[in-house]
């Protein structure tokens, strides 16, 4: 495990660290970020301690955040969890002609934004999410990317 691993969660927790039971989201009931319809077998709720064990195997190793140089791996992991490791496999892909970190960061949030934009045209309804969709994206690549740039200049 990388330390990128425990700053990615602190950050992910300040996005994903509510109860939330909408409706209209398809994950439907959350806590910590933590889908009940997508994670049946844990014991519901769960507790800080398990999300992170979660968040750890299921999208941080699983998604191949510790293969990835910073910010890649910051970013990547954020985009395991939202909007999901097949999106962000793909983000990481189509961002790979990119050899320097910060330009591939940069290429892989526009990437991600754009999912988003796709994802309100296929269900209107997700307009409500975009807001906080894109401060997230920006939060992540503000913290990552535009800070190295900052502490290098």
């Amino acid at each position: 495990m990388r330390s990128d691993f425990q700053s990615s969660l602190n950050n992910l927790k300040e996005w994903e660290g509510l109860k939330d039971n909408d409706p209209s989201d398809p994950g439907g009931e959350t806590i910590f970020g933590i889908s009940r319809a997508f994670h049946k077998d844990i014991p519901w709720p769960p507790t800080w301690e398990q999300a992170k064990r979660i968040y750890l195997t299921d999208y941080w190793i699983k998604g191949g955040c510790d293969a990835l140089p910073f910010p890649m791996d910051v970013i990547h992991f954020d985009s395991c969890v939202n909007p999901g490791i097949g999106a962000a496999i793909r983000f990481l892909h189509d961002s790979g002609e990119h050899k320097d970190p910060s330009r591939r960061a940069v290429e892989y949030i526009d990437l991600r934004l754009r999912y988003y934009l796709g994802a309100i045209r296929r269900r209107p309804v997700a307009l409500k999410y975009l807001a906080g969709w894109m401060d997230r994206s920006l939060d992540i690549l503000e913290r990552t990317v535009i800070n190295l740039w900052d502490m290098e200049a």
